[in-house]
This record gives structure tokens, C-alpha cells and sequence, in this order.
């Protein structure tokens, strides 16, 4: 099932940003490193929400609006076991400017089912 991702499905403010990567669990791939942590709650309802850093080690403009493309792509397509409740953010690597498509899904893929594994583990 591909998701949509809608204005109501992006971080936007830097406390966010910041909450997620203190307070969330982090999963490292090759290209890109997934930060997942549990929904704040502030009356926006239980969507996921995601957001996605590229910094200019990894390219220039068109490097870095190109890789976010490809990113939002993904979330579309593969991110559905993220939906419920969570705020994720993906860090695109300095080696993720060089990354095709199929190399990011690849990774964002493999990533997420890491970190299903890793929260079926918790509950148990």
C-alpha cells in the first residue's frame, strides 16, 4: 500500500528535528540513517510524520532537492510500517549524494526492517 504524503505528514520546526534525533533510536545504512522516535502527541492526531536532512556536504542545490526527491519517493512507496504514530527523520549521508533510486531504496528498505525487528523485540 503506498502512502501519500501530505503537508500534515512533514516536520517542519527544528525543536523536532532535534526531539527525534535525542530522544528517538537511530539505524545506520550506507547511504542514509533512520531516526524514529514515538509521536508527540499535540492534538494533530496519530500520522506519522517525517522529515528529511541534506547538508551541503552531500552536494550542491540540485544534488541535495534530488536526493530529498528520491527520498519522498520512497516514503511513498515503502514507508507504510512507519504510518502509525511516530515522527521519523532520514539524514541523507555524504556518501547518499553519490546514491541512485535503487541504491537509497535498497537501504531505506533494509533500514526499516531493521528497525521492525528491533521494536518486535522490544515488545516481547
Amino acid at each position: 500500500m503506498a502512502m501519500q504524503l501530505q503537508r500534515r505528514h512533514t516536520i517542519k520546526r527544528a525543536g523536532d528535528f532535534a526531539y527525534v534525533r535525542a530522544e528517538g533510536r537511530s539505524w545506520k545504512g550506507r547511504y542514509i540513517v533512520l531516526n524514529v522516535a514515538a509521536r508527540r502527541l499535540n492534538g494533530d492526531g496519530n500520522d506519522s510524520r517525517f522529515g528529511i536532512i541534506t547538508t551541503r556536504r552531500i552536494g550542491g542545490a540540485v544534488v541535495r532537492n534530488r536526493q530529498r526527491r528520491r527520498i519522498r519517493e520512497i516514503l511513498r512507496a515503502h514507508g507504510a510500517p512507519l504510518e502509525h504514530g511516530r515522527d521519523v527523520v532520514i539524514v541523507v549521508k555524504v556518501a547518499g549524494g553519490e546514491a541512485d533510486y535503487a541504491g537509497l531504496r535498497e537501504d531505506f528498505i533494509r533500514l526499516v526492517e531493521r528497525q521492525q525487528r528491533a521494536e518486535k523485540n522490544e515488545v516481547c
